[in-house]
Order: C-alpha cells, then structure tokens, then sequence
C-alpha cells in the first residue's frame, strides 16, 4: 500500500468532468480499495466547501507522488463558452494540475479513456509539450479488470520503486557520516513499504538493538544521578575518615591515655580535624579542576550551543578518566595524610603502628576502590554519551574505553580484598583488643566491606556493559557499525 504522511493525497487524479463520465467514479473506488482512502486525491470530494480552490489544488499536486492525466476522446479539443480551446486557458485547471507536477518532476501516468489518443506536441502549449512524450495506458468499461490491473502495475512501479530508491540511498549516505537514528528511520519507512529490499533487514537489525540498548544511557530526571556527580568523593571519603577516626581512637589513642601518656587523646583529635579537614577540602579542589571542563561541555550542550569535534574528543577522554582521578586523588591524600598521626602524636608502640597503618590500608582500598567505580558508572552510563556525535571515529577513543575496561578488575579484586583484610585483622589481633567499641567497628567494617562488594560486582558489570555499548556506537556514529572491534569488545 502507498503511503505518503505529508498530505493525504499520494496519487493526484486530473479530470475533465465533461470528458470522464462514469470513468472517475469506478476508477476512484477500485484505487481506494487498494491503496486506502488517504492516498488518492479527488477535487470534488477532497476540497471543502469555501475553500480556495487553486491554492488547494496546487498544494496537493505539490505533495502528491504521482499524477494521473485522465485523457478523454474530447480532452484537448474541449471548449469554453468564448470558443476557445480550454488548454489554451492560462486559467484551466487542468493545465496548471499538469503544468505543476512537470515543473516539479512529479510522475505523470497519461490514461486514455475509451481509446483515446495521446495529444501530439502541437496540439499542446508550450509547457505541456513533454506530456505528449509520456506513454499512456488505456482504461476502457470492456477489458476492465485487465486495464485497471495494469495501471495499478504501473502507479506501483512509478511511486514506490524510486521512493524506496530514494530512502535506501539517503539512509547509506546517513550511516556513512554517523547519523545512524536518522539512517534507522529510513530503514524502518523502508521496510513499511518493502520489507525484504535489498540488504535493510540486516542492516535494521543491528541499528534497532542498538536503539533499544542506547535508550537506557544518557541524562535522566533522577535527583541522585545530579548529586552523585556533584559529590562523587563525598560520601566515601566521610565514611572513611569516620571509620578511621574512631577505631584509632578506641585502639590506639585510649589505651595511650590509660598507659599515662598524657594529652595524647587531645593531640589526635586536633591533628585528626586539621588533617581530615585540609586533606578532604584538597580533595575536592582537585577533583573539582578535572571535573569542570566536563561539567562545562554538558551545560554549554544543554544550552545548545554546538561544540566542535576537537573538543568534544577531549570530553569524551576527560569524561572516562574521571573515575580513575577520583581513585588516585582519594588514594594519594590518603596515603600522604595518614602517616602524620604517628608522627605527632609520638611514644607509639609496635602495635599501634600495626594499627595505625592496618586501618589506613582498609580506609585507602575503600576511598580508591568505590569513587572509581560509582564516578566511572555515571560517566559511562549518564555523560558520555552526552559527548557523541556523528563524525569520524576517533580512535582514541575506543583505546580509552578499553583502558578503563581494563581497570576495572583490579578495582574489584580491591573491594574483594577488603572484607578480607578486615576478616583476617579480626582473627590476628582480635585477642588483644581490650576495647569493645573497636570489635563492634571491625564488624561493621566487615558487613560494609562485604556489602559494598556485592555492589562492586554490580558496577563492574554495569560498567562493562556500558563500555561495550559506547564502543558500538562510537563506530555507529562514525559510520562503521560492522566493525569488528566492536564484536571483539
């Protein structure tokens, strides 16, 4: 069936009423039977009453995919009240119907009613004469069936072949310059008409799965999406400090007080929130520098303003590699801040440096391992693919997504080894422990660690699939979507 959405008259019927008698009334029913009601326009009953007819006529023609000329015995020699021949009407509608669809390159099907003959060049005016080039078919009351059967042969030929034509080539010419969304919509207006056309149901199928799986990346309305990429360190970094704070304080600094070290409770609360604040604000500066020029590219894209490819390359890198910036920016502070507590508070024992730096160990694999994957999940999964768009692939990026496939696993063999270290600290030291509060903190360590374990796992495979989605539509967007890196990855 023919179908054509911008007007809802697809195939444009020319008539004389004086010419046709009978003719466009049994034409017009077998062709709406067959191509549906909406794709066959009729002035009689197409145009509202109080309409203006010529611009209404001429509209039509414009939108319609073909034309048939219905041709008459008496059509060119037809006449007004004056005498003249109507064709010569500068005015007659049928001339400027014809007229339109030949200076639009609309298709025109001459149909000579009743044997009537194609009009020869001369009998025409000037802007018609290519009429009389066109090959009509004839439709006579005898061979009904059989002419109708054939005409119906030819509007099918002439309307649909080179539309399809049409659509497939546009939608090569989208997939070569990444526009792959808009070579899909061709693709699917295809296979509505044709669905078995040369090669579409195998390049559809890729182009749909990858519609469907890319729909579920990208901004959302999620308040926790806005504050987990405001705050990415925050949270971890709280926790740990707290932790650390106070199982140093239960098993280092109160046993100290009771062994007569004096003020040794008031040195590691003064140096703990000179230290935590210092180290945690620096933090945060720094992240926040690495993280500007991204948060930058999302509002300047969201304002619409178009950046260019050089820059979007940076983003889109900048974008991956925040989670692994988190890490080492967590990690680093960690490691410089943590061994300041000994050094000032002084007369430490053997065990209270095994406690000190056990602590630090387990509160630095936390504040690595978890910025890393919660910040690489939302960059992978809410703003990457912010930054996409069609172009050339760039390489490096698919290089990028794979390093950061790559870091993944040892950022989950680090939150496995978390619960771990916590198990076996409770096994080794656990007899000397005189404090229960310092117990009760192992334990709640070790349920954190555990569970946020299970949470790693989830990130980890949130992550991977994310990663091989974006490198499909990296090759998408640059026109290579058979790639077969993208099967490899």
């Amino acid at each position: 069936m023919l179908k054509n959405h911008s007007f809802k008259g697809s195939i444009f019927i020319s008539y004389r009423r004086a010419d046709s008698p009978g003719y466009v009334r049994a034409l017009l029913s077998d062709m709406r039977n067959t191509f549906g009601g909406k794709q066959v326009f009729l002035d009689m009953e197409d145009i509202a009453a109080g309409s203006d007819f010529p611009i209404i006529i001429n509209e039509a023609v414009r939108n319609c995919e073909l034309l048939l000329a219905l041709i008459g015995p008496n059509w060119i020699e037809l006449r007004d009240e004056n005498g003249q021949r109507r064709i010569e009407n500068l005015t007659d509608f049928v001339r400027l119907e014809i007229n339109a669809a030949l200076e639009r390159k609309i298709p025109i099907i001459p149909v000579l009613l009743e044997n009537a003959k194609m009009p020869k060049a001369d009998e025409l005016p000037n802007e018609l004469k290519q009429l009389s080039t066109l090959e009509g078919i004839t439709l006579t009351y005898d061979r009904w069936d059989d002419d109708i059967a054939r005409l119906f042969a030819a509007i099918e030929r002439i309307t649909v072949e080179p539309k399809v034509a049409r659509l497939y080539s546009a939608a090569l010419v989208n997939l070569d310059r990444g526009h792959w969304q808009e070579a899909l919509t061709e693709f699917e207006a295809i296979t509505s008409i044709q669905s078995h056309y040369l090669d579409v149901p195998e390049r559809i199928k890729p182009l749909r799965e990858l519609t469907k799986n890319w729909s579920r990346l990208g901004p959302k309305a999620n308040r926790w999406h806005d504050l987990a990429s405001r705050y990415p360190l925050m949270l971890m970094v709280i926790v740990s400090l707290l932790f650390n704070y106070l199982f140093n304080l239960e098993v280092i600094v109160h046993p100290m007080a009771r062994r007569g070290v004096e003020q040794a409770e008031n040195y590691f609360q003064l140096w703990a929130v000179l230290v935590n604040s210092i180290g945690f604000l620096t933090g945060i500066a720094i992240f926040i520098i690495f993280v500007r020029p991204v948060s930058h590219g999302l509002a300047d894209l969201v304002r619409g303003k178009v950046a260019p490819q050089e820059s979007l390359t940076f983003l889109r890198r900048r974008c991956l590699l925040l989670g692994q910036y988190a890490a080492l920016i967590s990690a680093c502070i960690w490691i410089v801040a943590g061994p300041i507590y000994p050094l000032m508070i002084g007369t430490l024992e053997f065990r209270d440096y095994v406690y000190f730096i056990t602590s630090l160990a387990m509160c630095g694999i936390f504040v690595a391992t978890y910025p890393f994957l919660i910040v690489t999940w939302l960059c992978t999964h809410v703003f990457y693919p912010s930054f996409l768009s069609p172009g050339l692939v760039a390489w490096d990026d698919v290089a990028t997504l794979n390093r950061v496939d790559s870091w993944r696993w040892r950022y989950l063999a680090m939150a496995g080894a978390l619960p771990m270290i916590v198990l076996a600290l409770g096994l080794i030291l656990g007899p000397s422990i005189v404090s229960r509060w310092a117990t009760i903190l192992l334990g709640i360590c070790g349920f954190v660690g555990f569970s946020g374990f299970i949470s790693a796992l989830w990130l980890f495979q949130a992550i991977q699939s994310d990663i091989v989605l974006l490198k499909e539509a990296t090759f998408a967007y640059g026109g290579k979507l058979d790639n077969q890196e993208v099967k490899r990855g």
